[in-house]
């Protein structure tokens, strides 16, 4: 046996639960209402919130669902 095959085993495996599952562009594309190419342009511009996995956009929806929040937000006015 290895002498670090131990320490290997023993690390904790994170739950997919707490990291959630990753939305393709697609998907992202759905969810906003937008063209799947706007999704990766925006993506590439750092104006989503997106992981770059080798060539391959992808993106958790709960940071999907802060985005749209923050956006909705920022972009009421109180009337006056």
């Amino acid at each position: 046996m290895l002498p670090f095959a131990n320490a290997v085993q023993s690390r904790p495996v994170p739950h997919e639960s707490s990291f959630g599952p990753l939305w393709h562009p697609s998907d992202v594309a759905t969810y906003l209402g937008i063209h799947e190419k706007t999704v990766i342009k925006m993506a590439r511009k750092q104006q989503l919130p997106a992981l770059r996995l080798g060539k391959h956009w992808r993106f958790r929806r709960a940071d999907l669902v802060s985005w749209t929040a923050s956006q909705v937000n920022s972009s009421c006015q109180p009337l006056e």
